[in-house]
């Protein structure tokens, strides 16, 4: 379930906080709130960097160096934990590009 975290979950909670996000706009130019949609996005960061934190962690135990080099080791397990720890920290980097401007920008123009 580490894996699919950071290969699946972790840009579909990019797409998802982005939309959530733009539904958000209103409500924050209506009360001048706008904190829902910075929980939102950091939710979303830190759910990301979690999920790659969860993939480098097999990573480690599937690559560790105790196994003798004569015994057969699937690498298919260890790949796609490599894959979703990538993944992961690239969606991290992601999210936190696009809440970047919230801080800089107001929400209302």
């Amino acid at each position: 379930m580490d894996i699919w975290l950071g290969l699946l979950a972790a840009p579909a909670a990019v797409l998802a906080t982005q939309s959530i996000d733009y539904a958000l706009i209103r409500l924050a130019c209506a009360s001048g709130a706008e904190w829902p949609m910075h929980a939102v996005s950091a939710a979303a960061f830190l759910f990301c960097a979690f999920a790659a934190w969860l993939a480098y962690g097999r990573w480690r135990a599937e690559c560790s160096i105790g196994a003798p080099a004569y015994t057969r080791r699937i690498a298919r397990t260890g790949f796609f934990a490599l894959m979703a720890m990538i993944v992961g920290a690239l969606s991290a980097l992601i999210q936190l590009a696009m809440w970047f401007p919230q801080w800089l920008l107001p929400a209302c123009r």
